[in-house]
């Protein structure tokens, strides 16, 4: 089971019986952001495809899926889940005072597949620090060619 890292930080609530008060809610410890190609190289390990195969797949899907959604249909991912367009509008009390003017603008929803949803269920937590303030304002960008830790000897140039 994966161990999640977390730290606690200090706020004033906003909303609820706390509202106003200084509180410590739980945040996520994000180490590093994926780059998209390495995203690909992942995919592409122990697959017969190559990184280049799989990242004009990736892109090609973020093509086609909204002119399916723009046609009316939803778009089945698999184990991924399911894309569908959402849009409403504010309401009328008459049917003669709408207007296309009305409709919000449409936004492209993702209803999650259930396994791909409780894939984290089993995990447990692990606090770590918690950040010093002047690391909050300076974040910490990753080196170019850096390990981003999902790979085994750091992936760097000449592998």
């Amino acid at each position: 089971m994966p161990v999640l890292k977390f730290h606690l930080f200090e706020h004033v609530a906003t909303v609820g019986k706390l509202k106003g008060k200084k509180v410590f809610s739980v945040q996520p410890i994000v180490h590093s952001k994926v780059s998209f190609d390495d995203l690909c190289k992942l995919l592409a390990e122990n697959t017969t495809v190559g990184k280049t195969d799989v990242k004009a797949v990736l892109s090609r899907l973020t093509e086609v899926i909204p002119q399916l959604l723009a046609l009316g249909h939803t778009v089945d991912c698999g184990e991924l889940g399911i894309f569908q367009l959402t849009y409403g509008s504010k309401p009328v009390e008459n049917v003669k005072d709408f207007n296309v003017g009305l409709i919000r603008a449409p936004r492209v929803g993702l209803r999650i597949r259930k396994g791909f949803k409780d894939a984290l269920a089993g995990a447990t937590f692990d606090q770590g620090p918690s950040p010093k303030p002047s690391d909050k304002a300076k974040p910490k960008k990753p080196k170019p060619g850096g390990d981003s830790g999902l790979t085994p000897g750091g992936g760097g140039i000449g592998i």
